[in-house]
């Protein structure tokens, strides 16, 4: 059975921004969409400014039918699952080929980019699960997938997805290796390009359709990342198996709170369909 690539709605734009962008990848991946719209247990808990203004079943019909009318060839099904947002949400993601959601929905201050309900399912979720930015993608070209990856501790699960990424799209590959505290010249910046060359070359072997592009920055990683997204279609960042449970890292935090693109974030370890790690 084909996995789903996977939606949370709450009837925010950037969740119906985020239905729409999951509907573009299932139909590349040729998988079924899911959209999935979590209702609360004890809505009259809730703040008044996160209860639902109109009734879930309105929301689910409006989305599909807006999917069917931009998508006609896709295959669309919709949930209603009671239970809070973010356990609903990272139990879909233990039956999602991906899991997609706006990087803030409807609540919180408008100030914010990215809502605590994101960061926690980026950070506990079993499958990739692709935040996208609450202002959507600026005006710049989107001329490449960018892949964030430490060359002494490469994420493998997070670099296959990027090149299978950067595969579907027709597009480049940057791989950045930014090391916190390292040089950005001289001896150092060399020895950094040639480990990064090593890490690369059976990847690029196993690859031979996507081109890529292998940068040293001498940037702290958040930054080097945050910048390289002005231009990326997807940046994509690994997550080890949780030393802390249900924590991202400092580099993730900057990277989703600022990046200008959609942000895929993969654990190590999940298998991806359709390839097999290097």
């Amino acid at each position: 059975m084909d996995l789903p690539v996977t939606v949370g709605v709450d009837g925010s734009q950037a969740s119906l921004a985020a239905a729409d962008w999951a509907a573009r990848e299932a139909l590349l991946r040729g998988r079924p969409l899911r959209v999935l719209h979590a209702l609360p247990l004890m809505p009259h808990l809730l703040p008044s400014w996160s209860r639902q203004t109109r009734p879930a079943g309105d929301l689910l019909h409006e989305v599909r039918h807006v999917l069917a009318v931009r998508h006609p060839q896709l295959l669309v099904r919709t949930d209603e699952v009671h239970d809070a947002v973010t356990t609903a949400l990272v139990a879909a993601g233990e039956d999602a080929e991906l899991l997609v959601l706006g990087a803030r929905g409807g609540g919180g201050f408008p100030e914010l980019r990215v809502g605590s309900t994101a960061l926690h399912i980026a950070a506990r979720a079993a499958s990739p699960t692709v935040l996208l930015p609450a202002d959507g993608p600026g005006a710049h070209p989107r001329e490449q997938v960018v892949v964030g990856l430490d060359a002494r501790r490469p994420a493998e699960a997070a670099l296959l997805f990027a090149f299978l990424a950067a595969r579907s799209y027709g597009l480049p590959l940057r791989v950045v290796h930014a090391e916190a505290g390292s040089a950005g010249a001289g001896e150092a910046r060399t020895g950094e390009a040639e480990l990064l060359a090593r890490v690369l070359e059976p990847w690029k072997a196993a690859h031979p359709e996507v081109e890529v592009v292998a940068d040293t920055e001498g940037a702290a990683p958040g930054r080097a990342l945050v910048e390289a997204s002005a231009k990326a279609r997807l940046l994509v960042l690994g997550r080890r198996p949780a030393e802390r449970v249900g924590l991202l890292g400092p580099v993730a935090h900057a990277v989703l709170h600022h990046a200008d693109c959609p942000v895929a974030v993969v654990p190590e370890g999940v298998v991806l369909a359709g390839a097999e790690v290097v």
